[in-house]
């Protein structure tokens, strides 16, 4: 397995970007940042979800006793207990030092039929959320069109291609939604990252050493001080 050698983040922006995030009402509030290979990651578990659809389609393995978790999930996971639906995630590239540009979406999965998904972005898919399914297209949408028999880090979205992998993002907050195409209770989602470098490959060891969120921790309101944790390794 490859190991990426994370770089120094700059400590400052970082602290502004999250005292701006930190005023956002609805965003995924567990996350790793990193700057592997000289790119920019952010990192969110699947049960991280900020929304999803009435039906609840989606549901938590552990949680809602849907499906047990595969041995080596990092937590809970993510699976389709039947039927169509969405789940919703909200992001802000800028706590990574990211900015608007292309990104690729990679998930930690397990998949042993290729019974993939749809991926919709906020901006780069249409400028507003749809409330029902939009008019998605092979394979400029699918994720995950690939069999992992096992805990996988699936970075193409049709068996090699990039599908619906590559995204434009914005400046700061994101919004992506995964919409059912076929997954169903073979399907574990367990971990999500967006990286600015479309050559990047995720590991699982990247996503342990990732920077977490509460190592960033600031209070916006100046009493309590900065955590830096592994901010400061090189």
């Amino acid at each position: 397995m490859q190991t990426h050698q994370p770089t120094r983040l700059d400590a400052l922006s970082i602290v502004f970007a999250l005292i701006a995030w930190s005023v956002s009402a609805f965003a995924v509030t567990e996350f790793k940042v990193s700057q592997y290979d000289g790119g920019h990651q952010i990192w969110f578990e699947a049960e991280a979800f900020d929304e999803r659809s009435p039906n609840e389609n989606y549901k938590l393995g552990d949680a809602e006793n849907a499906l047990k978790p595969t041995d080596g999930a990092f937590g809970d996971i993510v699976t389709n207990a039947g039927g169509s639906g969405w789940l919703l995630y909200r992001f802000d590239i800028s706590i990574a030092k990211g900015s608007a540009g292309p990104w690729r979406f990679i998930g930690r999965v397990i998949n042993p039929s290729n019974a993939s998904d749809w991926l919709w972005v906020l901006g780069d898919d249409g400028d507003e959320i749809p409330q029902v399914a939009p008019a998605f297209i092979r394979p400029d949408h699918i994720i995950f069109e690939n069999d992992a028999a096992t805990w996988t880090w699936v970075w193409d979205g049709d068996f090699g291609a990039d599908g619906g992998t590559i995204n434009e993002l914005k400046n700061g907050e994101n919004v992506m939604m995964i919409w059912t195409r076929g997954s169903n209770l073979t399907d574990q989602y367990d971990v999500f990252t967006w990286a600015d470098d479309p050559l990047y490959r995720a590991t699982d060891d990247d996503y342990i050493n990732a920077v977490d969120k509460d190592a960033l921790y600031v209070d916006p309101t100046g009493k309590t001080a900065v955590v830096w944790g592994s901010l400061k390794r090189e």
